[in-house]
């Protein structure tokens, strides 16, 4: 332990430089916690920012635990540090992969925010796409559309990497950046998709563009300017007749949809539900309710009420005669990528640049 710390102490004096690091992603794994448990099959290392091996922590479990501002690094009743560096000064590594609830390949720091710890999976750009694409696309689609994603997915990646710098990292694990699950989601043929195409990415002007995608347009894309605001020439409306057919209905009773709404918009009765505003694409954007008292409300909040896995897009018509209906086209937000359309495509034998071309038009496909 005293030789641990001679170390750490010894690498504070030198000054450190950056290794490769617009070739590394930082990734919060999971929710802020005040401990974190670490395994690996083999033992920890401790490696500093140039990712140099410093230490062999001699062990294959690790804890970090936030305590009166410090955080503690244990393995069992073994104290490895008492006060172990935040900011990526330090970092974990394993010769096998790191499990936190998944496996994952790369290197593990800690950051503090609001008095509690992230656990940081510090990790190379084409190893956390294996670890992404899978889960956006599943591996069972036409390998055109997952190359599709794992291009569209890495110049996500690219143009969002100071999404979360403030708070000490590039991405979450979550649908808010991408859902990353590590080596343990990873599948033969969707890090084939992402070897095949490494290093690829979308770009204007020579910068990676905001590659936005969603599971199905329902027919028309929408234009980024009417749903979040930005202009972007690349993600205007469109007709997309690959993904005409994703339909859906949702029925409530009326007592039902009372139940859910009442929270913030109480009702005893409810006589009708009219549209008021839709955008370009025919997505509604401000809906009237009218029962013993009248609401307007925005077409994303009644979504959130309702459940955006039951409503799945504010792309449809409603009926209220006796139950209240919605039917309904696409799944999600319909800007940009339509993964839905995206595997029609690769089905008609469309390769990825095709299908990148169709849906965001006027890119360039850097290789």
């Amino acid at each position: 332990m005293k030789r641990l710390f001679l170390i750490l102490a010894l690498i504070f004096i030198l000054p450190a430089k950056a290794y490769a690091e617009d070739n590394y992603f930082e990734i919060k794994i999971g929710n802020s916690a005040n401990k974190f448990e670490l395994t690996s099959d083999k033992n920890f290392h401790l490696v500093d920012k140039e990712l140099n091996e410093i230490h062999d922590l001699g062990v294959k479990s690790i804890s970090a635990e936030f305590v009166d501002g410090k955080i503690i690094l244990k393995s069992g009743d073994k104290i490895l540090s008492e006060n172990f560096p935040a900011k990526g000064e330090f970092k974990i590594s394993s010769e096998s992969y790191i499990k936190l609830k998944n496996k994952y390949r790369g290197y593990f720091h800690f950051e503090v925010e609001n008095n509690k710890l992230n656990a940081i999976n510090y990790i190379e750009l084409e190893d956390y796409l294996k670890g992404v694409v899978n889960n956006e696309l599943d591996y069972s689609h036409p390998m055109e559309s997952l190359k599709t994603q794992a291009i569209t997915s890495r110049t996500f990646a690219m143009s969002n990497k100071n999404k979360y710098i403030k708070k000490g990292y590039n991405l979450t694990d979550t649908t808010s950046s991408q859902v990353y699950r590590g080596q343990s989601s990873e599948h033969e043929k969707t890090t084939k998709a992402v070897d095949e195409t490494k290093g690829m990415y979308l770009a204007v002007d020579s910068k990676p563009i905001s590659a936005i995608f969603g599971a199905s347009s329902g027919g028309i894309i929408a234009d980024a300017k009417e749903v979040w605001g930005g202009d972007y020439s690349y993600l205007k409306r469109k007709e997309d007749p690959y993904s005409d057919d994703y339909k859906w209905s949702l029925k409530f009773s009326k007592e039902e949809f009372i139940n859910k709404i009442k929270s913030k918009y109480p009702l005893t009765e409810i006589y009708s539900i009219n549209i008021l505003e839709t955008d370009s694409s025919g997505r509604v954007k401000l809906l009237e309710i009218l029962g013993d008292k009248t609401y307007n409300i925005k077409a994303s909040e009644l979504r959130n009420l309702l459940g955006a896995a039951k409503m799945k897009s504010t792309l449809y018509v409603v009926q209220t005669e006796n139950d209240i209906v919605f039917n309904g086209k696409g799944y999600g937000h319909g800007v940009g990528l339509s993964q839905y359309g995206a595997v029609n495509m690769a089905k008609e034998g469309k390769g990825y640049e095709e299908i990148l071309q169709f849906y965001f038009p006027g890119t360039k496909l850097i290789k």
